[in-house]
């Protein structure tokens, strides 16, 4: 075990939150086991493979103390909550307003949303440009991608 792994103030919530959505992901493949449609169960399952996935690789690189909370535990301190708050926040309002506002509007509006609240750097020139460019970007290709590529209803709002 490496020194990483043996320090009394180690970040014990990153392999607590990733054991929970490998848990998760077990969940949403055993229940798909009972769709008979394969447009039905693709969807789910390769998400919830990928997020298990990627929470074996979070524990992985926990244990092994490769990432910079195990280095520094002041890094995800106290000083980080508001912003997690105002995350969560923007997620629950963006679920709220989708049906009144469209999954485009809303994906852009929580978008920048999001990318202000968890801008931890000094913003910059090219940052101002380049961060809500790509910001739209991102939001508009998977809306062409679910709409109008996998045919998916997206929710199109009432205020519109």
């Amino acid at each position: 075990m490496s020194d990483a792994a043996r320090k009394p103030n180690r970040d014990i919530s990153t392999p607590f939150m990733a054991a929970i959505f490998i848990a998760l992901g077990a969940v949403v493949i055993w229940d798909t086991t009972t769709y008979t449609d394969a447009d039905s169960y693709v969807f789910p399952r390769t998400i919830a493979t990928v997020m298990i996935g990627l929470s074996v690789l979070l524990v992985l690189q926990w244990l092994l103390g490769w990432s910079p909370s195990a280095k520094d535990p002041g890094i995800a301190g106290a000083q980080s909550v508001p912003r997690r708050l105002a995350l969560f926040a923007a997620m629950i309002a963006a679920a709220l307003a989708m049906p009144f506002l469209g999954f485009l509007a809303t994906g852009l509006i929580v978008f920048a949303a999001i990318m202000l609240t968890a801008m931890y750097d000094p913003w910059t020139p090219y940052r101002f440009i380049v961060y809500p460019v790509a910001g739209a970007a991102i939001v508009g290709g998977f809306y062409l991608l679910f709409a109008r590529v996998l045919q998916v209803p997206l929710p199109e709002g009432t205020w519109f």
